[in-house]
């Protein structure tokens, strides 16, 4: 996470708690929005509990098909989530979508990697389809004249 907050990617980077085997951090990213990862060493999981607010039903199914293809052996291997290292999935909770990667095999450094590509591939790709554009506007700030 760290070197994330080096290289930039990152902006306000911190701890934020430490419970039993878990780790919080939040940080300041895509479009100025604060997002918390959760590494939880007990399950074997990383966690961004909101990736995105108040998805509606038909772009929450669209975005579980984008995540799932992220295991599909025909994508690069820079892009792929091979499923013996690690496992991502997505939930919907009340609207607010969260991802989870299980860790498969002990390589945390893997599955953080290829959870921080998928986020920054949801908002530099899949948002920018022209379907999502009210979205963007409406919930994420984009200004309603470009694009």
């Amino acid at each position: 996470m760290e070197e994330y907050a080096r290289r930039g990617v990152f902006r306000g980077f911190s701890l934020q708690r430490v419970r039993g085997a878990s780790l919080a951090f939040r940080m300041t990213w895509h479009r100025d929005l604060v997002f918390d990862i959760i590494v939880d060493t007990a399950k074997k999981t990383i966690s961004l509990p909101k990736v995105l607010p108040h998805v509606p039903p038909a772009l929450y199914a669209d975005f579980k098909r984008f995540v799932a293809a992220h295991h599909d052996a025909g994508l690069p291997e820079h892009r792929r989530i091979v499923p013996a290292k690690s496992r991502l999935r997505c939930s919907n909770h009340r609207g607010r979508v969260a991802l989870t990667i299980a860790v498969k095999d002990g390589d945390y450094k893997y599955a953080l990697q290829r959870l921080i590509h998928l986020v920054h591939e949801t908002f530099l790709i899949f948002l920018l389809d022209g379907a999502y554009r009210d979205y963007r506007v409406e919930q994420l700030g984009d200004d309603p004249d470009w694009g």
